[in-house]
């Protein structure tokens, strides 16, 4: 028969061994917090091409709810087409820190903004203004989100499109109209993405193939 007298000490033992894994738990568990906090959120994962289709998309139903009366002109000079900002896309998290109160930070690699868009002239302010409210009141009905609409020398309607379809990513769409120069801009941005593994790129590291924006039909080319 064991003596009694045993018991605290086997039980002191268990106590310390119960400590013991709890703090090495605790010690992993904030390695890996650590760890996450330093590299950051990740960038999504997107094809480069599929996601300046679906801004081509976003810009087309933009243009097309604002009903234009009437036909306007490209503006070449002026027309964005798609591109993709390799410089908008930073290192994140606490390992960006020190990187990101420069001036300049270093871009992330394989990253990109990829953005899309085209200027037409020839419209009033009374004009623009009545066609962005057309647009606001068609894409709000149709699950878009606005995020701003301000009035200044011209106005900016800015509206958020749901995100559906495959591989689509958040992003902003931009209706701007500039008194000065009749000029009026439908623009799309999506957020930063990360190319797949096997995305060519060239010497800037823009990924390549990148399919050229098609323009609505109501717009007549000078």
């Amino acid at each position: 028969m064991e003596d009694g007298s045993q018991h605290p000490s086997r039980r002191r033992k268990a106590a310390i061994l119960l400590t013991g894994l709890a703090l090495s738990a605790t010690v992993v568990l904030g390695a890996v917090a650590l760890g996450g906090a330093f590299e950051g959120k990740p960038y999504p994962v997107a094809d480069p091409a599929a996601t300046a289709e679906h801004l081509n998309d976003r810009v087309l139903a933009a243009y097309d709810a604002l009903s234009l009366p009437e036909a306007p002109v490209l503006n070449p000079q002026r027309s964005l087409g798609v591109r993709a900002d390799v410089y908008r896309c930073h290192r994140r998290g606490l390992g960006g820190f020190l990187d990101n109160l420069s001036d300049s930070p270093p871009p992330e690699p394989r990253t990109a903004a990829i953005n899309a868009g085209f200027t037409v002239t020839g419209l009033t302010h009374p004009q623009a203004v009545d066609a962005a409210l057309r647009a606001r009141r068609t894409l709000t009905g149709r699950g878009w989100e606005v995020v701003s609409y301000e009035e200044f020398d011209g106005l900016r309607l800015k509206l958020k499109p749901p995100n559906v379809g495959p591989g689509s990513v958040s992003g902003t769409v931009l209706v701007t109209y500039y008194d000065g120069s009749g000029f009026l801009e439908v623009s799309a941005l999506a957020e930063c993405v990360r190319y797949p593994s096997g995305t060519p790129v060239d010497s800037e590291g823009e990924p390549e193939h990148l399919p050229s924006l098609t323009l609505p039909a109501q717009v007549r080319r000078p």
